[in-house]
């Protein structure tokens, strides 16, 4: 390396600043060398380097052997190491994918993954995602896709809220919890309503929640009713943490789906992850 670098640089200065020791260790380092072949590699012309005919051939020589080492080093390096880029919109990450790729990880097919979590298309469909999980009707130009699952909304409470729905008297009505739509086919309070011509809650107080997220986690706090999508509330639902609204369920249309870009092949890596993913429904 000592010499390699003194050869490319002509000048024991530079070769040290690359390779982060002081001129006088490259110094040595190449004098050592020289002792140990008996040969010169280098005439010192005050700080420039110029190879003897012995220098240049083993700068040759060492060349091409440094070529092969670092081409041996990155294919067992991208071999071993293979890294696939999954993004995901937040809600499905949170209640659907995390859990998922945690079973995939202590799995015998696991490898290593990076996840990146936004609810803003452009940021999803971003060049070097592998893997996207993304909501809408199927249609992402540039990409190629398959349905996880259909959209179906429903009003969720934790039971005692929902007998609590059943008494139309109650003074003591709880509130609806909204969010913010970060998405123009974001399913809202409002919008459940037109969905399925229930005016049941029209009148009724809300709660104003930063996130999805944040609108599940206090429904199962009792705290109120949240509009829920069933198969990502796979878990709490069949524990009975929450229960829907009878009659209130609401198909949108829309899914979320699995994508990958049209034109790039996946490795083999992606490819395992995205066979699990599909597979789990």
């Amino acid at each position: 390396m000592f010499f390699e670098a003194a050869m490319r640089h002509r000048n024991f200065t530079e070769a040290a600043e690359e390779l982060f020791v002081t001129q006088a260790a490259v110094s040595k380092r190449v004098r050592q060398l020289e002792d140990w072949l008996g040969a010169r590699l280098f005439e010192r012309e005050g700080r420039k380097l110029w190879p003897t005919d012995a220098g240049l051939y083993l700068a040759e020589k060492t060349g091409a052997t440094l070529d092969f080492l670092d081409q041996a080093l990155r294919a067992i390096k991208a071999e071993q190491r293979s890294l696939v880029r999954i993004a995901s919109v937040t809600t499905l990450a949170a209640f659907w994918l995390q859990p998922k790729l945690r079973d995939f990880a202590l799995s015998d097919e696991a490898c290593l993954f990076n996840l990146i979590t936004a609810d803003e298309i452009g940021d999803l469909l971003r060049p070097g995602h592998d893997l996207v999980v993304l909501h809408g009707d199927g249609r992402f130009p540039g990409w190629r896709c398959e349905l996880l699952f259909q959209e179906v909304v429903v009003p969720v409470g934790t039971p005692q809220v929902i007998e609590a729905l059943d008494d139309a008297k109650s003074l003591n009505r709880p509130p609806l919890l909204s969010y913010p739509r970060l998405a123009p086919n974001w399913i809202d309070w409002q919008g459940w309503m037109q969905g399925t011509g229930s005016q049941t809650f029209r009148d009724w107080p809300s709660r104003h929640c930063a996130s999805y997220n944040q609108s599940i986690g206090r429904a199962l706090k009792g705290q109120g009713v949240a509009l829920g999508t069933v198969p990502l509330l796979q878990e709490e639902m069949s524990s009975g943490q929450l229960v829907s609204l009878d009659g209130g369920t609401l198909a949108t249309g829309r899914g979320y789906y699995l994508a990958w870009p049209e034109t790039q092949s996946l490795s083999l890596e992606a490819e395992r992850l995205k066979s699990v993913l599909l597979g789990s429904n």
